[in-house]
């Protein structure tokens, strides 16, 4: 066991006196049963008009109850069914009543949290996450063709698995500052509140399959339950739940009968150890931690029926409705997590609605790699492509108006424009760079309007298929100078994502207009959108951007962006052309560096105007009596508003409001010599001038 030390709530590390104080003695749970006795219960749910589960994952939820017999009752329909229907999107989810399960028996954290959607590697990814694809899918019973209410997920092996648990359990560990880790509440009183549970369907890539529950809603109470039986210690609350749960990881394929006999076993040793002793007297460290985390009350979604009453189609989407309801704020903690999730469902209705085909949904769903994309849609084995396909899903030809209207839908907006769009669509769009350094900043360019320019959106484009990607990027650029609206639009897609990943466009900053050619300066403001609409227009922007492309994807480091005319005009007495090549005095070709080079050559006269209109204008430096003196009048200003807005909530709740009277006490002490230096120090009417010294000051 780690020390005390090792446990960390939510207000820090633990004293060293010991465990948190015992609020609930831990309750002594019953052996689990053999399996033989379990076929009643497992009956009863299978034969329950409102459950839709396969033979397997009514298994999974009956073996592990501490009580079959009450699970039993809980789903007979006779007298009366005490299922639980969840109104959710497009239909209805059948819980069953709470009732308690054993921790260490089937049940895994949320091996795909949506939580933390918008950080996991994809496929596409350099260094792609092996162990984990990227969402859940509604399983489809082979002899019926129809979803049950069992998710199914693939990956390559046990080890694969253990991995994403362990992904899991570390994202909630140190998730929002630890505030997600209940272990003190653990180990005061155990887990009060039931935790939701979906059964999912592990398919490894050898053909096998295994069959967990996942928390659904909990994820952090299961998580601080192992930290709570393990010491407080995160990798070895890890390391338990995957050898207890999962199992050996040497062995390939699903766990074998004899391996979820030895788990039952295990259970069965640690639940009689632990009620031998709760009935000593004297509550030892161990008991206490054994017995609060043997066993946790849960519902178990066990059904899922359509509107029309048909089974439902989209468990995924069902289960991200009904863990929003279950809390005030939406699941995911952040705003990229909740486009990711949302934009996951919008391509799950699309590709039902056939808006786009298996092969695109493939790639939009992070399960393909490059060299898959290939192979699949024809274009360039690029992550570039990868960000162009979801763009041309989403926002090129007709679909175009079906995907805005599903946009719209899923995040209830009556008016889904390029800002909207692009802000969601970023995550997503993106995602094959999720491991990049700064990538924050590239969703944030992206999300400020991106690349969706008058000739990329509701117009018709197509991606250009091929396998080089060097020569795709001359193709179109070929027929973009020669006028093709769909390469031009296609160039501005590719050219521009290349250039927002690289840094050569960023968002409009709503800083002073720089006048410094530096890293994040450029002469004058403009979005993404606004500057790549400029570019698009031109035949050195379209030469710049092709560039750009061409340099995003090379191998090579020494192929750099080159800079390129955009408007005809004279410089130094000569005559340059719109597409020729900016030459510097050597009479090489300008590179582009940072954005600056890029917004100074898609508008130079603008960017020339700016600078000068900058350098006339003289720097007006604030005094600082006079930013002390400002300082002094906000601050007294809001003290009083503060003081005000206290004096009127204390009619309600009394002179605490205040704080603590030291506090106020110190408060009180720092106004009275705040006044004492402005009766001294200040312009004054009276003759007489107040002594700090002699009322006690500083």
């Amino acid at each position: 066991m780690t020390s005390p030390e090792s446990f960390a709530g939510l207000d820090g590390p633990e004293p060293d006196d010991g465990l948190p104080p015992l609020l609930r003695r831990p309750e002594a749970v019953a052996d689990p049963q053999p399996v033989a006795r379990l076929r009643r219960a497992r009956k009863a749910l299978l034969d329950h008009p409102e459950v839709s589960l396969d033979e397997e994952a009514a298994n999974v939820v009956t073996s592990g109850a501490v009580d079959p017999v009450l699970l039993q009752a809980l789903v007979a329909v006779e007298p009366v069914s005490l299922l639980t229907a969840k109104p959710v999107v497009g239909g209805t989810l059948h819980v069953t009543a709470p009732h308690s399960r054993y921790l260490d028996l089937d049940v895994l954290p949320d091996i795909i949290n949506q939580r933390w959607a918008d950080q996991l590697p994809t496929a596409m990814d350099p260094v792609p996450s092996t162990f984990l694809a990227p969402t859940y899918e509604t399983l489809i019973e082979p002899a019926s063709g129809k979803p049950v209410a069992v998710f199914t997920v693939r990956m390559r092996d046990r080890k694969a698995l253990a991995r994403a648990v362990a992904v899991s359990m570390r994202h909630t560990f140190y998730a929002q500052k630890g505030e997600n880790d209940y272990t003190q509440s653990v180990l005061q009183q155990g887990v009060k509140e039931p935790l939701t549970l979906f059964v999912v369907r592990v398919v490894y890539d050898d053909g096998s399959e295994d069959t967990f529950l996942v928390t659904g809603d909990g994820n952090s109470r299961l998580m601080s339950m192992w930290l709570a039986r393990t010491g407080g210690d995160v990798e070895a609350a890890i390391s338990a739940c995957i050898s207890s749960v999962i199992g050996s990881m040497d062995q390939s394929g699903a766990r074998s009968r004899a391996e979820q006999g030895l788990a039952r076993r295990r259970t069965a040793e640690l639940t009689a150890r632990t009620r031998k002793n709760l009935a000593v007297p004297a509550l030892t460290e161990a008991t206490r931690r054994e017995g609060h985390t043997l066993a946790f009350p849960a519902v178990v979604v066990v059904g899922a029926r359509a509107d029309g009453g048909g089974p439902l189609a989209d468990l995924v989407a069902a289960r991200d409705d009904l863990l929003a309801n279950l809390h005030v704020h939406v699941t995911p903690w952040t705003r990229g997590a909740q486009y990711t999730q949302g934009m996951q469902r919008v391509y799950r209705h699309a590709l039902r609605e056939g808006l786009i085909s298996p092969e695109v949904y493939r790639v939009l769903s992070g399960t393909a790699g490059v060299q898959d994309m290939h192979e699949l849609l024809g274009v360039p084995a690029y992550r570039l492509w990868s960000a162009a396909v979801h763009q041309h899903a989403v926002l090129a030809g007709p679909s175009a108006y079906a995907m805005n209207r599903l946009v719209k839908q899923e995040f209830g907006m009556s008016k889904a424009d390029r800002q909207r769009v692009s802000e969601r669509l970023a995550p997503m769009a993106l995602s094959a760079y999720r491991s990049q350094d700064g990538i924050e900043q590239l969703l944030r360019a992206f999300g400020n309007g991106g690349t969706i320019t008058d000739r990329v959106w509701k117009q018709p484009w197509e991606l250009t298929l091929g396998g080089a990607g060097a020569e795709v990027l001359d193709d179109i650029l070929g027929r973009a100078l020669a006028g093709e609206a769909g390469a031009v639009a296609e160039l501005t897609v590719l050219g521009g994502t290349a250039a927002i990943l690289d840094g050569y466009i960023t968002r409009d900053r709503g800083s002073k207009e720089g006048t410094d050619r530096d890293s994040r300066t450029a002469p004058f403001r403009a979005t993404p959108v606004s500057l790549l609409d400029v570019l698009s227009k031109t035949a050195g922007g379209l030469r710049m951007l092709h560039s750009i492309a061409r340099a995003h994807i090379a191998a090579d480091p020494t192929v750099l962006p080159k800079q390129f005319h955009t408007q005809d005009r004279e410089i130094d007495g000569l005559l340059v052309h719109d597409g020729e090549p900016v030459l510097d005095k050597a009479g090489e070709q300008v590179i582009i560096d940072y954005e600056w080079d890029l917004v100074y050559a898609a508008d130079p006269a603008r960017a020339l105007a700016t600078i000068a209109k900058n350098g006339r204008e003289p720097q007006e430096l604030e005094a600082e009596d006079v930013r002390q003196r400002r300082l002094l009048t906000s601050g007294v200003v809001s003290a009083f508003e503060a003081a005000r807005s206290l004096a009127r909530m204390h009619k309600s709740r009394g002179p605490e409001v205040f704080g603590h009277v030291d506090t106020v006490d110190e408060l009180r002490e720092q106004l009275r010599q705040t006044e004492a230096i402005l009766l001294r120090f200040g312009p004054s009417r009276s003759p007489f001038l107040l002594d700090i010294d002699e009322e006690g000051g500083e």
